[in-house]
């Protein structure tokens, strides 16, 4: 009866929107609310960081093997054991009162489903049980509800973390990962590894295939030719997990690769424009305009160069996304002219990295040429800016906006390239999108290419931007990715009301809730509100998002579940104004609405956010751990 009792409810609350004629509206804010016994982020309880680990790996769940029902008194009893399971492996018997879990009483088969959740395979459990009024301790080993078989792929790919170029019969280290194998070896840039294993390498696609044998965890003997003393010597390092899905050496010349996540509080960028003789750039744009566009603070307002309204540079809506912990410096280092015309320089495809670079490396030689060998250093990457309006052509070639890296006098060099827009002066929109891949981020849009990932349309930045040169801010999890808020992470198992200010407010403006124990799956609540460079959101509310570790940052590691219940693709551009919670579809997130907030990865907890409510002042209130009937 339990059962289908929840289900008429759900059919009420959680209605089904079947075509679009507008924008949903959502429910009025709350007049009039009691928030006595609500906690904000200053107040809230928090979750005791012992019981969550969180790991790029997903743990099993664990299972006990018992059903449990209510004896008369209301006490747990056991009403059937699993053969063969954890509990007839302990010595638990039918007709059992549980008294304990885990030295923790339970009431009641409620109490006793809530603390056998979320429990990994593997895991020891002490149970104390009475048994015709006799107290008995047992001691149950978890074992795993299922054994999916893995395909051994992308996600396990073992790496040294190194980025690498044939030289003197071996290969030259050209730059190594923080943390990785070999730095961590003592490894460092323009040494030369001769042999692996005794096996001598002089090739990427040779280290690859000595590697490709292994596993990450696995040690390796690298045999080294030092860069300074030009001794060989021996070195033992350990291979670390490539969960990029792409090869470690990544071309030589050329690399699409996104970078470790930036840590440093600014970033020096240099702007590069590139003219040809058949394209030059707007004249009346000049480089101190396009210098104001992407470095000034608090002054690029009005109008743009062109006559189009802005509404702050790069460096603004940085420092406002950022809170203020985050600066771009940099200069326009004036305009060049390459010897060939546009289109000879791409032929659409971009399947050629000699296209791709051919460019690129013109344009340095150009600069250097007539500003000086030393015109770049200090810089911590490159936007290239070519004349003309934006080039019809494929994803992936050079002319669509990209953030890579690519080799010039063998130093590797982090760019974005976008073009100057011609008679309309290109907005920063895009700049603020290509300039997230250069700190780490990836595209959070639905890539065609990519089967199954469905993007976050217009809630975050790294996704489509809104145009007109006001991009909305990241979403939570770009911010938490970049250092620039660290989420209040609170235990989904206990009771509180809690409200939730604008994330745009205040950097302490988050919300993480586990969905299993290993933080493998959590979610992240975020309240967005029309404001600043959010202005132009589509809607105000709750956000959430559920974030899935370990998977590939070039798939879709976060994913936002939408308050109107449509999955998929369309999701995130669907009755935009219903997105955020509350909505009319929804006012709850729980095991039985949809969306659902059932684990993705299977066992972990049941996840309760109720009674969702927007206030007048525009923060939101709800319940968490309630589980209303």
């Amino acid at each position: 009866m339990r059962s289908l009792t929840l289900t008429a409810v759900l059919a009420l609350a959680s209605p089904v929107f079947a075509a679009e004629p507008s924008r949903e509206v959502a429910p009025a804010p709350t007049v009039g609310t009691d928030l006595s016994g609500y906690h904000t982020t200053k107040d809230a309880v928090t979750a005791d960081p012992k019981t969550f680990k969180f790991t790029e790996t997903p743990t099993t769940a664990g299972y006990l093997g018992v059903e449990i029902v209510a004896n008369k008194a209301g006490r747990p009893i056991i009403d059937e054991v699993q053969s063969d399971s954890p509990a007839d492996d302990a010595g638990v018997k039918v007709g059992d009162v549980l008294v304990s879990i885990a030295g923790d009483v339970v009431l009641s088969p409620y109490a006793a489903r809530d603390k056998l959740r979320g429990r990994a395979a593997g895991e020891v459990l002490k149970i104390q049980v009475d048994r015709e009024g006799q107290a008995f301790e047992l001691s149950a080993t978890l074992r795993a509800v299922s054994k999916p078989f893995k395909l051994a792929g992308a996600a396990e790919r073992p790496v040294l973390g190194i980025s690498i170029a044939p030289k003197d019969g071996g290969l030259e280290i050209l730059e190594t990962t923080q943390g990785g194998g070999a730095e961590n070896a003592g490894l460092k840039k323009g040494d030369v590894i001769l042999k692996v294993n005794q096996l001598k390498v002089e090739s990427e696609t040779g280290l690859r295939e000595i590697l490709g044998e292994k596993k990450a965890g696995d040690g390796v003997t690298l045999t080294v030719k030092k860069e300074k003393s030009k001794e060989e010597l021996d070195v033992r390092a350990i291979l670390g997990g490539d969960r990029t899905g792409r090869t470690q050496g990544g071309g030589i010349t050329w690399d699409d690769r996104l970078p470790r996540g930036w840590t440093k509080p600014s970033y020096k960028l240099a702007i590069l424009g590139i003219d040809y003789p058949d394209v030059k750039h707007n004249t009346k744009v000049t480089d101190s305009d396009w210098a104001d566009s992407l470095f000034s603070r608090g002054k690029y307002n009005g109008r743009s160069a062109t006559g189009q309204k802005v509404h702050g540079s790069m460096n603004d809506y940085y420092k406002e996304i950022s809170y203020d912990q985050f600066k771009i410096d940099g200069k326009f280092l004036g305009w060049v002219e390459v010897s060939k015309k546009r289109m000879e320089y791409s032929s659409g495809n971009g399947v050629s990295t000699r296209e791709k670079t051919a460019l690129l490396t013109e344009a340095f030689d150009k600069l250097l040429a007539t500003k000086g060998k030393d015109a770049l250093d200090g810089y911590d990457g490159v936007f290239f800016l070519f004349a003309g309006e934006r080039v019809q052509t494929t994803r992936g070639s050079l002319y669509w906006p990209h953030r890579a890296s690519f080799r010039h006098n063998n130093k590797s060099w982090p760019y974005f390239i976008v073009q100057e827009g011609g008679p309309r002066m290109t907005d920063i929109s895009v700049f603020c999108h290509e300039f997230g891949h250069m700190l780490g981020l990836p595209d959070l849009y639905a890539k065609p290419e990519v089967p199954g990932m469905e993007g976050v349309g217009s809630w975050c930045a790294m996704s489509q931007q809104n145009p007109a040169g006001r991009p909305q801010h990241f979403s939570a999890w770009c911010k938490q990715e970049l250092g620039w808020i660290k989420p209040m992470m609170i235990d989904p198992t206990k009771k509180q009301k809690l409200i939730l200010a604008p994330i745009e407010d205040a950097k302490s403006e988050c919300f993480k809730i586990p969905v299993r124990p290993d933080g493998s799956e959590y979610f992240l609540l975020e309240n967005r509100r029309k404001t600043g460079f959010d202005t132009d959101l589509p809607a105000e509310g709750l956000l959430v998002w559920r974030v899935i570790a370990g998977r590939g940052r070039e798939s879709q590691p976060v994913f936002l579940e939408e308050s109107h219940g449509i999955e998929g693709i369309n999701g995130p551009r669907s009755f935009t104004g219903s997105v955020p919670f509350p909505s009319p579809a929804n006012s709850s997130f729980t095991p039985f609405t949809t969306p659902s907030s059932k684990s993705q990865l299977g066992g972990g907890y049941d996840v309760y956010i109720t009674n969702i409510k927007r206030l007048r002042d525009g923060r939101i209130a709800f319940n968490i751990g309630y589980e209303f009937q």
